[in-house]
């Protein structure tokens, strides 16, 4: 259970800090904030006067963001069996 949260909180913190360093890259940098995007929005299901149902989907991702989230794979099999057991 722990090294299942520490891998979830290493990527989220990854993805995190991805998302704010590719947002704000500039000059040579810039191509750290080329993204893409995936959505699915099908729209409205149902649609009365008092209840709206709606269902999507949308994610975007940066190239930041997938080299530092590799990066916190690559820590967490480095250091996660020392964390855990106390070595």
């Amino acid at each position: 259970m722990k090294k299942t949260l520490y891998m979830v909180l290493l990527i989220l913190a990854a993805t995190f800090l991805g998302d704010i360093i590719g947002t704000n890259a500039y000059g040579s940098l810039k191509w750290l904030g080329y993204s893409k995007t995936l959505k699915f929005n099908p729209g409205t299901f149902i649609d009365t006067d008092s209840f709206k149902l709606a269902f999507g989907f949308f994610l975007s991702f940066n190239v930041c963001q997938i080299l530092l989230v590799l990066a916190a794979v690559m820590v967490y099999y480095k250091t996660a069996p020392k964390l855990i057991t106390g070595k």
